[in-house]
């Protein structure tokens, strides 16, 4: 008996071992680079400490110095604090993960992360439009991130002498969304929409945004290290969603955020 199998099912399987094995080299892959930048973030504190411990000790000798020597340990000060940041970032990059998940009230959310920035938003007389919001099935302290992550850059890409305003809504997504998106049809999947009238950015920079340290404007002019973004849309896919931005240049911007009901 010829148990030879057909030539197109054969090359169907081979295609199959294929995909597999290059869907566990990337996933091996990823895991090596979160190591890494685990790593090389807990390296790089020590160095630091040495260079905060000088530069403490040169400013109890400030009396000594010119007025040159403590201008240069001025910005030596910011850069240290600057570091730090970033190492902080890279180190919460690298240690997300999808754990204590719990029903997550959204609108409870987003209240706590305006009361906390109540000072910024009174300053910059801030608008924002929360319309009803779901109950999703998350981490509440990596959702909170998220949202903080968000609404700061709506309240800090603004122009000048410009009042923000920021609106908040939610729909079901749609079943042609989910097929778009390659997510299971018989799951409950929630689209968020955060929209602002800020400077925006090119079309073309929607993808890049979201990659460490990517700054589309000067940090002088918009403080910030370019994390926020990178960090939000890591949880955001440990939570088997979707982040993702658009905008116009000099006509705001919106992020969508697409995360199921139930995880």
């Amino acid at each position: 008996m010829n148990t030879k199998k057909p030539a197109k099912q054969q090359t169907i399987r081979e295609l199959e071992m294929k995909l597999e094995k290059s869907s566990t080299d990337l996933t091996s892959c990823m895991k090596e680079k979160e190591e890494f930048i685990y790593i090389a973030a807990h390296e790089l504190k020590a160095p630091l400490r040495k260079i905060t411990t000088f530069s403490e000790r040169l400013k109890e000798k400030s009396q000594q110095l010119s007025d040159e020597s403590l201008l240069y340990l001025e910005r030596i000060e910011k850069n240290i604090a600057c570091m730090q940041s970033m190492i902080n970032g890279l180190s919460k990059l690298a240690e997300i993960e999808p754990e204590n998940f719990e029903k997550v009230d959204l609108n409870l959310l987003i209240q706590q992360i305006i009361e906390n920035d109540a000072a910024v938003i009174e300053e910059k007389k801030a608008e924002i439009t929360i319309a009803e919001l779901p109950v999703v099935e998350g981490n509440a302290f990596q959702l909170k991130e998220v949202f903080k992550n968000l609404i700061n850059n709506s309240l800090k890409f603004q122009p000048e002498s410009q009042t923000p305003k920021i609106t908040i809504q939610s729909q079901l997504l749609s079943e042609d969304e989910k097929i778009k998106f390659n997510f299971d049809a018989g799951k409950v999947f929630y689209e968020i929409k955060i929209t602002d009238n800020g400077i925006g950015f090119k079309g073309e920079n929607a993808g890049k945004i979201f990659q460490p340290f990517i700054r589309l404007n000067g940090k002088s002019e918009f403080p910030g290290e370019g994390l926020g973004l990178a960090i939000s849309k890591k949880i955001i896919k440990m939570h088997n969603g979707v982040l993702y931005a658009n905008a116009a240049e000099d006509s705001g911007s919106f992020f969508v955020i697409i995360i199921p009901q139930i995880q």
